[in-house]
């Protein structure tokens, strides 16, 4: 029926039982090649003979039926369990190709990836899953604190662990999940206060090279966070409605979005649009002497922290991710309306109250509030926690000086 590309993976969209469209991520290089697998797979499904499937077909008609919940055929199935009790090593293993996890973007992979590297590295590859229990992961928390992991590392780690046994009990190898029984590690004294002046942030984005510029006012003027930016498409940008439409899957918060674009946004986003664009629409590319493309993970991470080398930028220094905590409070000092403010934003671990749920904003509003927003509400402020005090920063354009210190009790 269709193949279309997202983020640079390839995705059928077909009827292999005339009655039902779905959507299938295969793991092909090319257009053609997922045009081949679809007539292979509607073939195999239509006449019920599965037997001559092998090599990508017969992976993809494997996970098509596991997405789908449907009974697998027994000229596919597969038992991908281990015969014995897996180890932790092998439950990683398993965890990391199980259907509703392969599915993730390569971002969250890499993080559950790393974060699993870490907890065998101490807990131990060998060690059997069932046999892992709370005493093991207090010990870790206490391990993993004196190594200088912060806390909310930390409580990263133990979460793609209590992901990996959510699994392992679909997959009936355990039946219980012990990481819900420790207690999260408190976050707060390890918690960041930042203000970027609007000067300290054209300091840094002239360092920086004119495409990620782009992306750096993106987030000034928006609020949005670095992955929606970078994964926006024209087809979400409306510049005649000043209006950005983010869809649940597109949302760290897994909700559908509206947001506004500044008038300051506008002709940043006009000279973005204007480069020629690739053929899943994505706006924000790299510019070189070699043409437009996806930036890579290294072009997107080295910019801005090369720009603060230039500028000799010492401790602490400004993240990509304060322009966020930035707009939020120029928010808050232009007098935005709260409610509309968290709607721009999308908070994750927001649950939905009465205004949420009945409460309807409109264009007009979101539009209306943009445009009442102000930047220049003072210097550059970077609070930071160090073991029994609290450090206070400005940062005037690239001088930084010590302003106080807080005694924490």
């Amino acid at each position: 029926m269709a193949v279309k590309e997202r983020r640079g993976d390839l995705y059928l969209y077909f009827r292999p039982f005339k009655n039902k469209q779905i959507g299938l991520k295969v793991d092909v290089a090319t257009k053609t090649e997922a045009r081949q697998l679809e007539a292979i797979l509607t073939r195999a499904c239509r006449t019920g003979n599965y037997a001559g499937l092998d090599g990508a077909a017969r992976e993809a008609c494997l996970r098509m039926f596991e997405n789908q919940c449907w009974e697998l055929p027994t000229e596919i199935y597969v038992d991908r369990r281990p015969k014995e009790k897996p180890t932790l090593w092998e439950a990683s293993k398993l965890f990391l190709k199980y259907p509703e996890i392969r599915s993730k973007t390569s971002k969250a992979l890499a993080g559950y990836t790393q974060a699993l590297v870490n907890l065998a590295s101490f807990l131990g590859k060998g060690v059997p899953i069932k046999e892992l229990w709370v005493p093991d992961l207090k010990a870790y928390q206490i391990e993993r604190l004196k190594q200088g992991a912060a806390p909310s590392t930390i409580n990263t780690e133990l979460s793609a662990l209590s992901r990996l046994f959510a699994v392992m009990i679909e997959m009936q190898f355990v039946d219980t999940n012990p990481v819900r029984l420790v207690k999260r590690l408190s976050t707060k004294a390890n918690e960041r206060e930042v203000y970027l002046s609007r000067e300290t942030v054209q300091s840094i984005a002239d360092h920086c090279p004119a495409w990620y510029q782009r992306i750096i006012w993106t987030a000034y003027f928006s609020g949005m966070r670095r992955g929606e930016i970078l994964s926006l498409t024209r087809k979400q940008v409306n510049l005649a409605k000043r209006l950005i439409h983010l869809d649940p899957d597109d949302t760290k918060e897994s909700r559908r979005k509206r947001v506004p674009i500044h008038h300051e946004l506008v002709p940043i986003l006009e000279d973005a649009m204007r480069v020629p664009f690739l053929p899943n629409g994505t706006i924000f590319l790299v510019q070189d002497s070699r043409g437009s493309r996806l930036p890579g993970t290294d072009s997107v991470d080295n910019c801005w922290p090369r720009a603060l080398e230039k500028l000799k930028f010492k401790e602490p220094r400004p993240r990509f991710h304060d322009l966020r905590h930035t707009w939020r409070t120029n928010a808050r000092r232009s007098g935005m309306d709260f409610q509309i403010a968290e709607s721009i934003m999308g908070h994750w671990l927001k649950g939905k109250n009465v205004s949420d749920r009945y409460g309807r904003i409109s264009d007009q509003e979101l539009i209306q509030a943009i445009d009442s927003l102000t930047f220049d509400h003072g210097e550059t402020e970077i609070i930071v926690p160090s073991k029994r005090k609290c450090e206070h920063f400005v940062n005037m354009g690239t001088t930084q000086k010590k302003k106080a210190s807080l005694s924490l009790g």
